[in-house]
């Protein structure tokens, strides 16, 4: 063997085991920090990603689908967006990474594409009906996860069942503070991995094109679409505000106590009926009317 071939056995290996190199070199882009983690998540990993609108979430997944359909044979990976348009279009990016690197497709369409060695990536309706019954052994992705059903949610997740190597990814912007996917962020759940990569952490924008958009959007679409703010006050009268302060509890600072004490018994007072007489042997008689 030449010492060409050996080194190009050694670089497949080493893009076998770390895609960030292989995205750098082969795809021809330099991965940001919050993109590193992703693409090197372990097996198995459940991953949360709140994002600013135009960061490359669906690029970084669509990554992430292609390493996999090239290094793992045989593997399946889905998306599923609130739309399938949306799913069709990051497909659409997972052939344009497919294509860079001269990979064979036996099957390629809107809806999904398959490799020479097996490898598959559907994208999936918007809807929770007719999703069921796959089994993902490599990227079961949501993206604008916030804007998915819970139905849908419930109807992924299952897929990776016999599949435990298999990684979920929730990825989204910021929308509400009861949908999926800020349930599932602002949970104390310790096996999601949570990355953030919004205008003021991790995501690179020019600071005159976000005073631009602050004064397009107004603070609170602003907040949302780049800070990773989910909304609220625009969607209900009642603000998040208002519901913290209405269900927090607020705990006395005196000590349980003589002063919790439930409150002394206190005899009533008889009181004469002005309309009644009482006799003195306890007879009771009406007034007579005038």
């Amino acid at each position: 063997m030449s010492n060409l071939e050996t080194m190009s056995g050694l670089r497949e290996i080493a893009y076998r085991v770390d895609p960030v190199p292989w995205v750098a070199r082969v795809v021809g882009v330099t991965p940001a920090p919050w993109q590193e983690t992703f693409l090197r998540a372990p097996q198995g990993t459940s991953l949360l990603a709140l994002t600013a609108r135009q960061v490359g979430k669906t690029t970084t997944a669509a990554w992430a689908i292609g390493h996999a359909m090239l290094f793992t044979p045989g593997s399946l990976s889905v998306v599923a967006c609130p739309a399938q348009r949306q799913s069709a279009e990051a497909v659409r990016k997972v052939r344009e990474i497919l294509t860079k690197t001269g990979a064979k497709l036996t099957s390629d369409n809107v809806y999904g594409l398959e490799l020479d060695n097996g490898s598959r990536v559907l994208a999936l309706p918007g809807s929770d009906d007719s999703i069921r019954g796959l089994t993902v052994d490599a990227w079961i992705v949501a993206d604008e996860a916030a804007r998915l059903s819970p139905d849908l949610i419930a109807a992924l997740r299952p897929m990776r069942a016999r599949r435990p190597q298999a990684r979920l990814a929730m990825l989204s912007t910021a929308w509400s503070r009861t949908d999926p996917f800020w349930t599932a962020w602002a949970s104390d759940d310790p096996s999601w991995i949570r990355l953030q990569a919004t205008a003021d952490n991790g995501a690179v924008f020019a600071p005159e094109f976000l005073d631009s958009e602050r004064r397009a959007l107004g603070e609170h679409d602003f907040n949302r679409e780049y800070l990773g703010v989910p909304g609220g006050a625009q969607a209900s009268p009642f603000t998040w505000e208002l519901f913290d302060r209405a269900t927090y509890r607020h705990w006395p600072e005196v000590p349980p106590g003589p002063a919790f004490a439930p409150p002394a018994e206190v005899r009533g007072v008889p009181v004469a009926n002005p309309f009644q007489t009482v006799t003195p042997k306890g007879v009771y008689h009406d007034v007579p009317r005038k």
